[in-house]
């Protein structure tokens, strides 16, 4: 029996036929470029580009060997049916061998190829990556080993069963370059998951190829990578997309027909994020959302009118935040209580509506956030929040709510952050409060709260602290408590320290006393702030075992004493940002062995985002912002946001003295540096040009001498600069900012040159040497002044003596020789 076998299917096999009588035998055997590809696979070089070489090399043998398949089955037409049948199993298997092999060859190609485009690099959000994975956080393309298969890779993830690549998750990995339009990465046809979020791709757009996985594609994300540019129209044609998020492109623009598409059409979709990327649509009257979107935010994007009828009754929405869209104006709509809510998350900051939170909001009954701040909003607080029984976080801040504290809120079993800064709350503080036990975070400052505080008076004010658990930051601060002044707290500080304590603020109060020592054991605490009370004692150095604090204000308190450590800390304060000890009675010596340790304040690495530190006396800890007055050139100025790249020394008004040490010349990222009103002396350090970041600097009202480094004038991001009334001398600098300092040089005698109108007397003269810079030189001007005068007497002899000759013959002689000598040189070059 003849039997005829033309397939197109990719089995390369050897056969190795024997005679039976009139018919031919073929047994299958292991093929032999089987163990060749094994052995060709382990051989791959590190090189990106010949490992693509070596990839597409492979992949031609096998379709070579596959031809010779078809030619030697037409040789061979006669086969033993029943050996093809017994046999058929095993092809079968070795053939789907194959099929996997030349799949990942492929697949391997094209990951390849996006490696050769993209570099290894930290980025800026390499601070926010460490948070979010730890010790987890390295360049994830750096374990790409091509002599393993590449669904063992960092990130990659194949199905089980067909080999196929289904997750591509980069995230954080440190990737930095340009995502080309024609990137094989979307050249992966079963892509199911493509993160490639906190990333530098800068001036990268989407490609339009994201329409070639609109059969596998169900979630992207590329958030915070710096893309730019429009987003294709394909991006609205991925019908099994689940998750979509674009969040973090500044300078990605999204149509709002292909938005709209988005959130009407796409019947899968759940998650649809766009935090700051611009739309700049028209809300509609009624909103029409796909009844599969469970979270929808579109904060930062440019949509403005009014909030639409049905926002709060949308079927399934659980979060929305449509935060920092100031178009967005008109009042809060009224929440139908016919329709049951699931919304949880609910984010209206920073836009511009107006009146009063309605009483149907007490129907949100599955709340849990709720976010409000600088809304414009004013009234009294609805007494239906006490329906809100799942809330954890209320944030009201910034608007112009008024009335008294209502006690309901802190029966509200789930609470634990309360933010009502910055409003016209009135009255006395109610007792529930201090009862409140899943409270973590309470912020009731810059109101009009008056009145006693019962339960904070001197006898109970310790076991009042205590019954708060949970407690870990409490400003009550600039309000109009009566009987304890601009707060006007007395007695000792509380021990309120605790392990889990972030945050303190006791500023502007009548404390006494020294600092509890138990604040040295509160491991997490990140800002503690005992400015402008009445403090006493030495420098809390114990508090320099802190690992996590940031910011320590102790200014306008009565501390004296060296602050210069003598215990064994190792390496204290390395994470500070902000340290502010002016306006004391502190002594002694600069503390070199701190300015040595102040690692946070060294070498800072931007992220890019406006992120803050701390909490603030009006903004909480949980937005990373905190408010502090610096001193500069005599005047107080109020930062109200002090950013995690944002550093602060202030020393200024105590008692220092000795010279300026070099140690803080190493703060290459210090912003803000006051040492005015102390008694310091001897000169300017040479390297405070090494002050790279510098924009404030404040030297008056010191003992300085010498002259101002040039090194300061180079300076160019200077902006604030007082060296007045010290001992300065010599020319004033010129570049950089210097010449627009016209009062920064005042009370220094000896200092002459613009802007100053005292002209300097001789601008030609060389500079004078200190006197141990001459001893290394090893000469002196006398020396010098001396040769000039031996040189003119000989200078002046040998003159006459040419002249005398009337032919100075020698010196001809060697002028003709000279000349002759370059006429030779002209003549060999011609």
């Amino acid at each position: 029996m003849a039997l005829y076998m033309e397939s197109g299917d990719l089995g390369i096999w050897m056969w190795n036929p024997t005679w039976i009588g009139d018919g031919i035998s073929l047994s299958i055997g292991r093929p032999t470029w089987f163990n060749a590809c094994e052995c060709r696979r382990a051989c791959y070089l590190h090189n990106a580009n010949q490992e693509t070489i070596h990839i597409y090399q492979e992949m031609k043998l096998v379709f070579e060997s596959y031809e010779w398949w078809r030619v030697e089955t037409k040789k061979h037409a006669y086969m033993n049916v029943l050996n093809l049948l017994k046999d058929h199993k095993d092809e079968q298997s070795k053939n789907d061998q194959k099929k996997r092999l030349l799949k990942s060859l492929h697949k391997k190609a094209m990951l390849i190829n996006l490696k050769n485009l993209i570099s290894i690099n930290a980025t800026s959000f390499e601070l926010r990556c460490q948070s979010l994975l730890g010790s987890g956080y390295h360049p994830i393309l750096m374990n790409w080993n091509t002599n393993i298969d590449c669904c063992n890779w960092d990130g990659v993830t194949c199905d089980h069963f067909t080999g196929d690549v289904i997750d591509l998750d980069l995230s954080c990995g440190m990737l930095r370059g340009t995502i080309h339009p024609n990137t094989t990465l979307f050249d992966l046809p079963h892509l199911q998951r493509l993160n490639l979020a906190f990333n530098d791709l800068a001036n990268s757009q989407l490609p339009r190829k994201i329409g070639n996985l609109s059969k596998s594609l169900t979630s992207l994300n590329i958030s915070g990578c710096g893309f730019t540019g429009q987003i294709p129209s394909e991006i609205s044609l991925l019908p099994k997309l689940v998750s979509l998020d674009l969040s973090w492109n500044g300078l990605v623009s999204l149509e709002p027909r292909i938005f709209n598409n988005l959130i009407q059409n796409s019947t899968l979709l759940r998650e649809l994020l766009l935090h700051h990327v611009s739309i700049s649509s028209s809300l509609p009257t009624f909103l029409n959302i796909s009844s599969s979107l469970t979270t929808l935010v579109v904060g930062f994007t440019g949509l403005r009118g009014k909030l639409p009828d049905n926002i709060f009754n949308i079927q399934n929405l659980e979060e929305l935040d449509m935060s920092g869209n100031e178009g967005i104006t008109g009042p809060l709509p009224k929440v139908n209580i016919s329709v049951i809510s699931r919304l949880k998350r609910l984010g209206l900051s920073s836009t511009r509506l107006s009146g009063k939170i309605p009483y149907s909001i007490g129907h949100l009954n599955s709340l849990n956030t709720l976010h409000l701040r600088s809304c414009g909003l004013m009234g009294s607080l609805p007494k239906s929040l006490v329906n809100l029984r799942h809330l954890t976080t209320l944030d009201l801040a910034d608007n112009m709510f008024n009335g008294t504290l209502p006690s309901f809120l802190f029966t509200l079993p789930s609470l634990e952050v309360i933010e009502l800064s910055y409003n016209m709350f009135s009255g006395s503080l109610p007792s529930e409060l201090f009862t409140q036990r899943s409270l973590k975070k309470l912020y009731l400052s810059h109101n009009q709260f008056d009145g006693r505080i019962d339960v904070l008076d001197q006898g109970s004010i310790r076991q009042t602290f205590q019954q708060l658990l949970n407690l870990t930051a409490l400003d009550l601060s600039n309000n109009r408590f009566t009987d304890i002044g601009n707060n006007n707290f007395s007695g000792t500080i509380p021990h309120v320290c605790g392990e889990e304590l972030k945050g303190l603020i006791l500023n502007g109060n009548q404390f006494e006393g020294e600092v509890p020592s138990c604040f040295s054991e509160s491991e997490q605490l990140e800002v503690l702030d005992l400015g402008n009370n009445r403090l006493n004692g030495e420098f809390p150095d114990q508090l320099g075992r802190l690992p996590n604090l940031k910011l320590l204000v102790l200014k306008a308190n009565k501390f004296t004493g060296a602050i210069e450590s003598s215990s064994m800390i190792e390496n204290p304060f390395h994470s500070l940002r902000v340290l502010d000890l002016s306006q004391n009675e502190f002594g002694g010596h600069l503390p070199r062995k701190y300015f040595q340790s102040f690692d946070a304040m060294k070498n800072v690495v931007k992220d890019g985002k406006n992120t803050y530190l701390g909490l603030n006396v009006s903004i909480s800890i949980s937005r990373g912002f905190y408010s502090v007055v610096v001193v500069v050139k005599g005047q107080q100025l109020s930062f109200e946001r002090i950013s995690n790249d944002y550093t602060i020394v202030d020393l200024s008004s105590n008692n220092f003295e000795g010279e300026i040490p070099n140690e803080i010349c190493s703060l290459n990222s210090l912003i803000v540096l006051n040492l005015s009103s102390n008694n310091l002396n001897g000169q300017i350090p040479h390297a405070i040009g090494n002050l790279s970041e510098i924009e404030s600097l404040d030297l008056s009202g010191n003992q300085l001498t010498g002259k101002i480094p040039q090194g300061l004038a180079d300076i160019t991001t200077l902006g604030v600069l007082n060296l007045s009334q010290n001992h300065l001398v010599g020319r004033i600098p010129s570049g950089g900012q210097f010449n627009t300092f016209s009062t920064s040089f005042e009370g220094n005698s000896g200092l002459c040159g613009f802007p100053l109108p005292k002209h300097c007397e001789h601008p030609s003269t060389p500079p004078q040497l200190d006197a141990d810079e001459d001893k290394e030189i090893g000469f002196t001007w006398e020396v010098v002044m001396l040769g000039f005068g031996c040189g003119t007497v000989l200078g002046l002899a040998i003159g006459y003596l040419m002249l005398s000759t009337g032919r100075p013959k020698w010196f001809n002689a060697i002028a003709d020789e000279i000349e002759h000598m370059v006429q030779r040189r002209q003549n060999k070059r011609r």
